[in-house]
């Protein structure tokens, strides 16, 4: 493979990275403050907030698609780099906090509309004890998402 498109192929990741970086920040920073706004309020930046979530979902199955089609950070050793590492562990966390937040969003009481049309909220009935489960989830992964970023950015 030529440098021209190996520097090309690090460029794309790069700005895979930043965009999915934004993202996860904005949505991590302003889920912690959805619950302290009034319900008319609330229901809006929920529908943005799963649309956002959505987002991440798909951007980071396509930056999976992309380093591993790309061969991308498959240098020897890799798991002895700390801060690569910890990209490794921010696929599936990620991934995995968008599903508990697909899966609270369907057992609240009321409507979930990501993107305004993929009604999250209609994948199962309102049951209160499980939303109120998969958000403390939703919550304690988000903390977790917070200390690795941290890390992330340290460690850099």
């Amino acid at each position: 493979m030529s440098g021209a498109k190996k520097k090309f192929d690090y460029k794309v990741a790069r700005i895979l990275h930043w965009v999915t970086a934004y993202l996860v920040a904005t949505n991590l920073l302003s889920g912690w403050r959805l619950g302290a706004f009034p319900l008319s309020t609330k229901l809006s930046l929920v529908m943005l907030h799963s649309g956002i979530g959505t987002t991440i979902f798909f951007l980071m199955l396509f930056r999976w698609w992309w380093r591993q089609s790309h061969r991308l950070y498959a240098s020897p050793g890799w798991w002895r780099k700390p801060s690569i590492l910890i990209q490794w562990i921010f696929y599936p966390l990620l991934f995995i906090q968008v599903i508990i937040g697909v899966v609270q969003a369907a057992f609240i009481d009321y409507e979930v509309l990501a993107f305004g049309f993929i009604n999250y909220s209609a994948i199962a009935p309102d049951n209160e004890t499980l939303h109120s489960l998969f958000l403390q989830a939703h919550g304690l992964t988000a903390a977790l998402l917070i200390v690795l970023i941290i890390i992330h950015v340290v460690g850099r």
